[in-house]
């Protein structure tokens, strides 16, 4: 699946994944708030949510707390999210000329602590990857929020990648059972990537989605120039991590004595 948004946001919530309309997502939910200056939005989900603030400053309240945090751009700055369980109520109020927040959903009855992360909370804050591997092909930084292993209650399995202009990642390409979204902004944004989604690719450009159901193979490339930015999302089934599955006629070129071409 591919969404292509409407450019720009329009102020407000501005749906993209819906359990009703995208069934094969499993119950996960996304969109993304786009605000302006004094804008006050209320929010109050029967669902799992993070609120990822992707730029702008904005005040959260939640749950008698207020903190006002600010994240000039999502390439350079790590994450800053909210996570709350189930009927939290929250409200953003924007404190710059804009912001852009989002907002990832699912079904969830088990209590959590609502948090405020920053990347110093993170499971993973800025990790680059890839390095010595592939030629190169492959660079780019990592930022994990959270998965079952330091939020045994979440339902999600969820974080960020700084892909590197002109390289590749999530490769070589992958599956699970889980479903997946990845969602995009480019470095200009007139930059664009190709999304591997089975036998097909797609092109993405700034504010695209893909979605991934059960088993479908996909990895990343961005076009030389361009930096790709992606907030990737999987939806946990049961009470397991997710088991990845490498596609076996491709997994060589990670080892440690891969030969690439014009060696021989």
């Amino acid at each position: 699946m591919k969404y292509t948004s409407k450019k720009p946001f329009e102020k407000g919530y501005n749906e993209m994944i819906s359990a009703v309309e995208h069934p094969e997502m499993m119950g996960m939910e996304y969109g993304v708030v786009a605000m302006e200056n004094t804008d006050v939005m209320n929010f109050d989900y029967a669902q799992e949510v993070v609120y990822d603030l992707l730029s702008g400053e904005v005040t959260f309240t939640w749950e008698g707390k207020m903190e006002t945090v600010e994240r000039k751009d999502c390439f350079h700055e790590g994450a800053i999210l909210l996570h709350v369980p189930e009927n939290t109520k929250v409200t953003i109020t924007c404190q710059s000329e804009k912001a852009e927040i989002a907002v990832c959903r699912t079904e969830n009855k088990k209590t959590f602590e609502a948090r405020l992360l920053r990347a110093e909370d993170c499971l993973c804050a800025n990790e680059e990857r890839g390095a010595g591997q592939m030629n190169e092909c492959s660079t780019r930084m990592v930022r994990t929020f959270f998965d079952r292993s330091n939020c045994p209650e979440t339902n999600f399995f969820i974080g960020e990648v700084v892909h590197f202009p002109g390289k590749w990642s999530s490769y070589p390409p992958h599956q699970h059972v889980e479903p997946e979204m990845y969602y995009y902004k480019f470095l200009p944004e007139n930059g664009y990537g190709l999304a591997e989604y089975g036998d097909d690719a797609y092109k993405v450009k700034n504010n695209d989605l893909t979605g991934m159901p059960c088993n479908v193979t996909h990895s990343q490339a961005a076009a030389p120039g361009y930096a790709e930015y992606y907030l990737w999302c999987i939806r946990l089934q049961d009470d397991k991590n997710i088991v990845t599955t490498v596609v076996e006629e491709h997994a060589w070129v990670t080892e440690e004595d891969a030969k690439f071409f014009p060696e021989r």
